[in-house]
């Protein structure tokens, strides 16, 4: 009889336990469980991991309340403390469904997540918005306005800067003004740009020199030789477009 009454006493310790659990509002999380943000109405930014300054974090947050009014898109900004050993397109996938993000149809969501301890950032686009913002462009918005402040771990500026860049190819498709949207930002690839013309530039020069020498300064053999091929370049577009959400990671 006395084994009997230990096992129901540490029954009971235990159900007492896990009520008391639940009623402070704790749980038992396991290690592939998302965080996932409490919704609240006209809150866009979800800033888990304490990263943003307030003030920042406030202007951004009437931005895009003002863009969801007068667009009906709704862009998500949230910050997690860690991605859980998950790959960050799984992760804002499933973040970006689980709250979803959007309009019912319309599928006009877009989720910017990062998390600084696992250095990962990821543009997650609803279909209705994947010919405006494919793959191609969210990478590079990524490049010139994420990557390069991330790496001086000014997440704050990182974030702005992209949200801005973002919000002003929505605020033009849509003919939209948007109150406090930046639109002089920084171009982080100008010089890189102006660098990578000048060595074609470079390249062009060597090679009609090349030329006039191989050929002892035969103009018509040099122009003969460019000429000499049909068709000019070929078309294509950029990448992205693709079924299910496009996007893309840094």
């Amino acid at each position: 009889m006395k084994k009997k009454r230990k096992v129901s006493y540490l029954t009971i310790l235990v159900s007492l336990t896990i009520l008391l659990l639940s009623l402070t509002g704790c749980s038992f999380a396991t290690e592939n469980e998302i965080p996932i943000p409490t919704v609240e109405e006209n809150v866009y930014v979800y800033d888990q991991d304490n990263i943003i300054d307030d003030d920042v974090e406030s202007s951004l947050n009437e931005m895009l309340t003002e863009l969801e009014e007068k667009t009906e898109v709704e862009f998500a900004v949230v910050s997690v403390e860690s991605l859980l050993g998950k790959s960050i397109e799984d992760y804002s996938n499933n973040l970006f469904n689980t709250l979803g993000i959007g309009k019912k149809g319309k599928d006009n969501g877009l989720l910017l997540i990062f998390t600084r301890s696992d250095e990962r950032v990821r543009i997650e686009v609803g279909r209705g918005l994947e010919g405006l913002l494919n793959d191609s462009k969210c990478g590079r918005i990524l490049d010139d306005y994420f990557v390069p402040y991330r790496e001086n771990d000014e997440y704050t500026k990182a974030t702005e800067l992209t949200v801005n860049a973002i919000l002003n190819i929505l605020a033009e498709e849509y003919e939209v003004d948007i109150n406090g949207m930046e639109t002089d930002l920084p171009s982080k690839d100008s010089s890189d740009k102006f660098f990578s013309l000048l060595v074609k530039i470079i390249i062009i020069i060597v090679l009609i020199i090349i030329m006039l020498v191989l050929s002892d300064g035969d103009i018509f053999l040099i122009v003969s030789s460019f000429g000499g091929s049909s068709g000019g370049f070929s078309g294509g577009s950029l990448g992205g477009g693709f079924s299910g959400g496009g996007g893309a990671s840094r």
